[in-house]
């Protein structure tokens, strides 16, 4: 493989093909035809190996893809920077994904006082490391169920989780609770195959009535204020008027990590953000911080 032989276009062409998901609306974006797209790609694949393949009308990288996506989107960055720099511009807008729930409870206090540019992403946990993983962000603020091999992590934040429960209910009265005491009680979920429901209804003995099945802890509290049943949120989620925060002591700690890819290139305006963010959160939420990989 010679490296003179790669051409920048022919990287923009794959990430633009990888971001919008296809070939029409890639060569849209890049004013091409798609004839052209076509011979870039596949001048691309040529040189590094198979890059993708359709399922149906889904554009699927092949672990060579993937590793493309990644140099891509560093050499094509570092050009990026490069010609910002020279041109006395902001060389690079740092990327952040995150979940909504932790950039509105969370995130928003760490991001006090960062006066520089800032993009962020709004993606759900699979979504969020997927993104650190690929370079699309260049940070992620997510829970990590298991050690992964491609991504340094800080734990940034631990906390418990709590029944919000009606201020009148007899559950209101108790300092704690444990996950059996919801047993039988009309609870307010997410939909089936989500992490939390399923922690929950293996705390429960699949003793788990749901009366409401709805996406988002905002909605799920706003349903719960609303009378229509329990619901069991992470403790950073404010409690909503006329209900009452108690917790459940024997349902999983979740940590809360500030993520990065291991090999990524250290770019000075992502490591500002990134101290930004964890000293603030240390401080902010009483998290602590620990090294993770």
């Amino acid at each position: 493989m010679d490296t003179s032989e790669v051409r920048l276009d022919w990287l923009r062409a794959f990430l633009a093909v990888v971001e919008t998901g296809g070939f029409t609306a890639a060569a849209a974006r890049l004013h091409l035809s798609q004839p052209a797209l076509h011979t870039q790609v596949k001048q691309l694949a040529g040189w590094a190996g198979p890059l993708y393949r359709f399922e149906g009308r889904t554009l699927r990288l092949t672990p060579r893809g993937h590793e493309v996506e990644v140099l891509a989107r560093e050499v094509l960055g570092a050009v990026d920077r490069f010609v910002a720099r020279a041109a006395g511009q902001v060389a690079t807008v740092p990327v952040l994904s995150a979940g909504r729930a932790l950039q509105l409870y969370v995130l928003a206090h760490a991001l006090r006082g960062w006066s520089g540019p800032l993009s962020l992403r709004t993606e759900d946990r699979e979504a969020t490391i997927e993104a650190v993983r690929s370079g699309r962000a260049h940070l992620g603020l997510t829970s990590l169920l298991e050690a992964d091999p491609e991504l340094d992590g800080t734990r940034v934040l631990e906390v418990g989780q709590v029944a919000i429960v009606p201020e009148h209910d007899p559950l209101a009265q108790r300092r704690h609770i444990r996950a059996r005491a919801l047993a039988g009680r009309p609870l307010i979920l997410p939909p089936a195959g989500r992490t939390h429901r399923a922690t929950l209804a293996a705390a429960l003995g699949g003793d788990l009535h749901v009366a409401v099945e709805v996406d988002g802890w905002e909605l799920m509290t706003h349903y719960a204020s609303l009378g229509l049943g329990l619901t069991v949120v992470n403790a950073y989620v404010p409690t909503p008027p006329g209900t009452v925060a108690v917790p459940v002591v024997d349902l999983p700690r979740l940590q809360v990590h500030l993520i990065k890819r291991r090999a990524a290139p250290r770019i000075a305006e992502v490591a500002a953000l990134e101290a930004h963010v964890r000293k603030h959160l240390a401080q902010g939420t009483g998290g602590t911080t620990r090294r993770t990989s």
